[in-house]
Order: C-alpha cells, then structure tokens, then sequence
C-alpha cells in the first residue's frame, strides 16, 4: 500500500483496488479483527464471483493468499 492516507470505506469495499495483498490487510492498523476479516471475506467474494463468470482459474493463488491472511487473523 501506499504512504497515502488510507480512505476506510474505500478500502473495504475495494480491497484489490487498495492494498498489494491480502496481508496489507492483516498489517492495516487502522482496521479493526472484524473489519479486516470482512474486507478479506469480501475480496474472497469476489474473486469466486469473477471465476464464475470467467470460467477459470488463473486466480487461485490470490485466493490461496487471502485465505491464508484470514487465518493468520483467526490464530493472532
């Protein structure tokens, strides 16, 4: 991410657009537990929704990451 001011509702709503990776929101100190699981459910979300309409796979790795990211906050 960069050294820009974080716009909040911005960044939950699109996540890809704002952080490098899912674990800039793990770091994201301004988030809280529950908001940073939200954004990465919702980043989740639509990733899967785009490989539907795709049909294919090519995202899988970034799916792999956030999932990844979301247990890294579920153990933390």
């Amino acid at each position: 991410m960069s050294t820009k001011a974080l716009n909040r509702s911005l960044a939950k709503q699109d996540p890809e657009g704002t952080f490098d990776s899912p674990f800039g929101i793990v770091n994201e100190q301004l988030f809280t537990r529950g908001e940073k699981l939200a954004t990465l459910n919702r980043w989740r979300q639509s990733i899967l929704e785009e490989l539907i309409a795709l049909g294919e796979g090519k995202r899988a790795r970034l799916l792999d990451e956030i999932d990844e990211a979301r247990s890294r906050l579920r153990t933390g």
